[in-house]
């Protein structure tokens, strides 16, 4: 869905939106196609705007405030005044900066500027959403109290929202695909998921994030269970201390860790879904029987009762860790 010269594009994830313009009317905005589900034409009430446009130079910006930040080598935050700076490398452009954009301290408003040429800006098109751009973005606005990114395959199950958080390697691709071929379920996504306060309860909301099976979507479910995942020779359920469970939610997480405000929102809040949402370590096969027995273990009154001390089950033990 490529925007007119003039028009912006707007990305919304978890009810937060992104609006980005071109500083010259003659671009036209392109998205990538993972981004395509969530550009919407809808007014979103909670939403940044940035304005880009064509580095004047040969190279975006340099970086040049106090270093909050720096992942090495993809993209670094850097303190200007009030304001925050991010500058985007990749090998593509050597050492210097492809994209530079300057935010306020909240990240409501962005002016930044693009290298001309490469896979940013070519004939006439701006690709805004360029990984990790948008990622960076949606993950500070979240920390000023909004929510949490977590590292996860998230699905939909009958009204139900089942959470398989993992670091890399731990099989969130492979819970996807069980639970597709299972069926009656919605992807939220394989590897990136939002989860926002909602009422009494816990929302999580699909990203364009997505892992290496390519699973994404826009839709939502409300959290009813958290599952830790862990490969392993048998199916085995095990519950969690809600202290336990904070500390393992959190290494799969993705916190401003820039940012101490964020850092402890991001504690906060996982400590408040631990205390009323069911959280458990999941050992699996990488089969169908490791579905049959995570439903095993989200009946009805587990779904309502979270802490209450419940008798051993197929497939299912009691521990604290």
């Amino acid at each position: 869905m490529p925007a007119d010269g003039g028009r912006p594009l707007v990305l919304e994830v978890a009810r937060i939106g992104l609006e980005v313009r071109a500083a010259d009317p003659g671009l036209r905005l392109v998205a990538e196609p993972a981004h395509m589900p969530f550009l919407t034409e809808a007014t979103v009430e909670d939403c940044a705007s940035v304005t880009l446009g064509p580095a004047s130079g040969r190279q975006a910006r340099k970086p040049s405030g106090k270093m909050l930040f720096d992942t090495g080598s993809v993209w670094r935050l850097e303190e200007i005044g009030d304001n925050r700076l991010l500058t985007f490398r990749s090998p593509l452009f050597g050492r210097d900066p492809y994209l530079s954009v300057e935010f306020d301290r909240e990240y409501a408003r962005g002016v930044g500027e693009t290298l001309v040429g490469g896979p940013i800006l070519a004939a006439g098109e701006l690709h805004p959403f360029v990984y990790p751009f948008d990622e960076v973005v949606f993950l500070a606005r979240l920390s000023r109290g909004r929510g949490v990114l977590v590292h996860a395959c998230g699905l939909a199950l009958g009204g139900r929202g089942l959470l398989f958080l993992g670091t890399s390697g731990a099989g969130k691709s492979t819970t996807a695909r069980l639970w597709k071929e299972r069926g009656g379920v919605t992807i939220l996504s394989d590897d990136r998921i939002v989860i926002r306060a909602e009422g009494d309860g816990y929302r999580i909301y699909g990203t364009p994030w997505h892992g290496e099976a390519g699973w994404e979507t826009p839709a939502s479910a409300r959290l009813d269970a958290v599952f830790i995942l862990d490969q392993a020779p048998r199916n085995r359920v095990q519950e969690l201390k809600p202290s336990t469970a904070v500390a393992q939610m959190m290494v799969r997480a993705f916190p401003a860790m820039w940012d101490q405000r964020g850092l402890e929102f991001a504690v906060r809040f996982l400590a408040r879904l631990a205390e009323s949402v069911p959280v458990r370590r999941l050992q699996f096969l990488p089969d169908r029987t490791a579905v049959d027995c995570v439903l095993s273990s989200v009946d009805e009154n587990d779904l309502n009762a979270r802490g209450r001390a419940e008798g051993e089950r197929p497939g299912r033990t009691r521990g604290d860790e």
